[in-house]
């Protein structure tokens, strides 16, 4: 059985690793944001943890587990140009079959628009949402291993154009509880467009990720990492600003081919750091930071935070409250706030 755990992701990995097509252009793509203000503030790098953190087991079913029963979780993320994207997921285990089970909606709303036509005569108003509607389920087989599936079904619909997809987040996890340490390997978005816009089947975003996470023995600390996008290695792209004049009126030299290739690894690495504080984690301080949002967004003249994000939770009674922000741009960023409780607490004396 381990060893065909072991085979089955590597095999599914090569035959994306070569059918995958160069230059990441895909629907759907609310799918890559994070659905909670807590993988906001570590910008996207914790997806192996095992906690009552349902958003967890969404990102990575293998992680879905015991903890989280009975765990109702309400997400907002209030992006630019008033786009709000949003999550909300439930979780309930069966302990007979060694189970834990999952729903969930994530969403992505673009606002309202002006309809025009070429001229620029004003026509009305269109509005632009899309949805993915989620189930999963996550096993465990024995102590430190577990597996797991979520299947999303997807409606978008923008102005009179429509939209049906779906897609499956394949997992499996090895968890060293003692050790408070685990790595794990999800497929994410496997699937297709079951009806296109407009005649033309488009890709959708297929992501292999790789995460790990260590929660010092001695040291409230917790560190975690994850590699994305591992079915399209080569995920840089031409930048304008790149070989540009300096005020001299000098080009600097082109970057070499071992720098470029040491760049391309770290854009697929996003690193993140939890400070906590309390026997029961009642307060957590997150960093993170996100290579590849930082060389597509900084501006080389002007400092900035792009690529970092930062984030704080707290558990108040019952309830655990999230915020998280994430710096895009030096126009903002996203600010990110989630409320969950696990209604098994409300039982307790």
């Amino acid at each position: 059985m381990k060893k065909i755990l072991l085979l089955a992701p590597l095999s599914i990995f090569i035959f994306f690793t070569a059918s995958a097509q160069i230059g990441g252009q895909y629907v759907y793509s609310f799918l890559k944001q994070t659905p909670s203000a807590r993988l906001t503030g570590l910008n996207g790098s914790q997806i192996i943890l095992k906690d009552d953190d349902i958003s967890i087991g969404f990102v990575n079913p293998a992680m879905l587990n015991p903890l989280m029963h009975n765990v109702l979780s309400f997400n907002q993320d209030f992006l630019l140009g008033g786009i709000r994207t949003g999550y909300f997921g439930y979780g309930y285990n069966v302990d007979k079959i060694k189970t834990t089970f999952q729903a969930g909606i994530q969403y992505a709303a673009y606002g309202t628009f002006q309809q025009t036509d070429e001229f620029g005569n004003n026509n009305g108003e269109f509005k632009a949402n899309e949805y993915a509607i989620a189930i999963g389920a996550g096993h465990q087989i024995n102590e430190r291993l577990s597996v797991g599936l979520n299947v999303k079904y997807i409606t978008s619909q923008l102005e009179a154009y429509r939209s049906t997809g779906l897609v499956a987040d394949l997992a499996g996890a090895y968890w060293y509880d003692e050790k408070k340490v685990g790595v794990t390997v999800v497929f994410k978005n496997m699937g297709a467009q079951l009806t296109n816009y407009n005649g033309r089947r488009e890709n959708v975003p297929l992501d292999v990720q790789i995460g790990f996470t260590k929660k010092l023995n001695r040291a409230p600390l917790r560190f975690s990492a994850v590699l994305h996008d591992l079915n399209r290695w080569n995920i840089r792209y031409d930048s304008p600003l790149e070989g540009d004049v300096t005020l001299l009126g000098e080009a600097p030299a082109p970057p070499s081919a071992f720098s470029l290739q040491v760049d391309n690894f770290f854009r697929h690495l996003n690193v993140g750091g939890e400070l906590i504080f309390g026997k029961n984690e009642n307060v957590c301080l997150r960093i993170g930071y996100n290579h590849q949002v930082r060389k597509e967004l900084n501006i080389n003249s002007i400092r900035s935070l792009a690529g970092f994000s930062f984030g704080i939770g707290f558990k108040v009674s019952h309830f655990r409250i999230d915020y998280g922000f994430g710096r895009q741009h030096i126009a903002g960023g996203m600010n990110h706030l989630s409320i969950s409780t696990n209604f098994e607490s409300f039982r307790k004396k």
